[in-house]
Parts: C-alpha cells; structure tokens; sequence
C-alpha cells in the first residue's frame, strides 16, 4: 500500500510536504490550487536564481576583462572643462588611445602629466574644442574606458 501511495505522489507530481501543508479543511480542489500556486512560485524562483546567476557569471567575465585593461577612470566637470583621471596597467598604447580619443571627442587637452613608472596614470585637464558638441561626464568616461580596452596600434 506505501508502494502504491508513492507511485500516485510521482504520477501526480505533488511533493508530499505540500501535500502535508494543505491539511486544514480545505477541500480537494482548493487544496490542489494551493498546492500548485506553490508550485508555480516555486518554479518562479528558480527561473530568477538562474537570471540572477547567468547575470553574476556575465559581471564575472566583464570584471576581469576590465581588471586586466584598467583600474580607475574618473571624469569630473569643472566648469567648461573636464578634469580626467586615469589610473591603468601598464599597456602599450594607453597614452595613444586616449589621445586619440579626446582628438575624436572634439577636446583639446589644457594640461597634463602622465607617468608609467609601474602603471599608467594620467591627470588632464580637456576643453571642448567647439561649442556644438556637448559632452556628459558618462558619456565621456565611457568613451575613454573604451580607448583604454581598444588593442589597436599607432599608425
């Protein structure tokens, strides 16, 4: 008899302990809609833990990705200028791409100071070149990170 009560429980697919929760007087029918809302919930949260864990997986790769081209780029307003600070490893072109970079933003650099002693920094302070494009801190930030990842070679 417990063999036959087993084989219902895996045919109908309703795990005993929800089975067990259900108890208090509630009909059949009622008892099998809270039972399968449970299931429903329980199914839902699987669905996010594996989103949440394809999203932690997919940080994980673009970390180290970015742990290995740079460590720090700030970009601060000052008025019409920006002030730029760059702290990288140290790569071949970095000070090239970044040039390039602000060259292609329209900027023209003020002031700077560059080192690569054990790692590359930077310290600049840029102006737009003309007034017609106007840039956002982020929208700059972005750029130079992209400079700083970019694998080209000076022409």
């Amino acid at each position: 008899m417990v063999a036959s009560e087993q084989k219902k429980r895996a045919v109908q697919g309703k795990p005993h302990f929800l089975k067990n929760l259900t108890h208090f007087k509630l009909s059949n029918h009622e008892q099998s809609m809270v039972i399968k809302e449970a299931l429903l919930y329980i199914d839902m949260l699987k669905i996010k833990i594996k989103a949440l864990q394809r999203d932690h997986e997919g940080f994980k790769i673009i970390k180290k990705e970015h742990l290995h081209q740079f460590q720090e780029v700030k970009v601060e307003k000052i008025g019409e200028r920006f002030q730029v600070k760059i702290k990288s490893v140290k790569g071949e072109f970095s000070l090239v791409n970044i040039l390039e970079a602000f060259e292609e933003m329209g900027l023209s650099v003020a002031q700077a100071r560059a080192s690569c002693l054990d790692s590359f920094a930077m310290e600049a302070i840029v102006a737009p070149l003309s007034k017609d494009k106007l840039w956002s801190v982020d929208d700059m930030t972005q750029t130079l990170v992209k400079a700083l990842v970019k694998q080209s070679t000076p022409n």
